[in-house]
């Protein structure tokens, strides 16, 4: 499927809602993206990216008002609550445990999800005018390099997408910080990270 490239993010937005699956910039990188809520569009973002699920997808949102019910409270401690408002919204990631209620193909195996709260204005927009978290994971083949420059962007993926939103990513140089909250591990260190 041919891409076209676009720089209204209402648009795009109207592309997710409707199932569809996008390129769009991150903090870092560009980033193939669709609805939380739509099943095929994930496995489609898995097939674009020829990805092991079990390696999991980031979802993105502007603020925890959606997830928050799925969250399973019992398995995040004080200090790791802490480090949630004290991070987010920001290039961070946590993954949290959830609820045996939410069910969706981005969970990991121990029914934990990989939440980040983003402060990227573009994803703040793009996630209000779906009305719900979008998975968010980098634009390339897996082992492949991502890029920040969408002139870099790899042909097969763009091909595979449905739109591409071409606003600049936001220049971070280093990947997110990933904590796992149900080990209490740093899983990578991202920007401005401080225990």
């Amino acid at each position: 499927m041919s891409s076209n490239f676009t720089d209204d993010i209402k648009k795009v937005a109207s592309v997710i809602k409707n199932g569809g699956v996008v390129i769009t910039p991150s903090e870092g990188v560009y980033g193939i993206s669709c609805a939380l809520n739509n099943e095929t569009a994930i496995n489609r973002v898995i097939s674009v990216k020829q990805r092991d699920i079990r390696k999991g997808l980031i979802v993105v949102d502007k603020d925890l008002s959606y997830l928050n019910q799925y969250i399973d409270r019992d398995f995040l401690s004080e200090k790791n609550l802490s480090l949630l408002e004290k991070y987010w919204p920001g290039p961070h990631t946590f993954v949290l445990k959830m609820k045996d209620d939410f069910h969706s193909v981005a969970l990991r195996e121990n029914h934990s999800l990989a939440v980040r709260i983003s402060g990227f204005s573009v994803f703040q927009e793009l996630c209000k005018y779906v009305g719900e978290p979008i998975i968010s994971t980098s634009a390339n083949i897996s082992g492949n390099e991502a890029t920040s420059d969408i002139n870099q962007l790899d042909n097969v993926v763009v091909d595979r997408v449905d739109l591409v939103l071409s606003l600049p990513c936001q220049g971070q140089k280093i990947p997110t910080t990933i904590f796992d909250t149900t080990t209490d591990t740093l899983v990578r260190k991202g920007p401005d990270w401080r225990e």
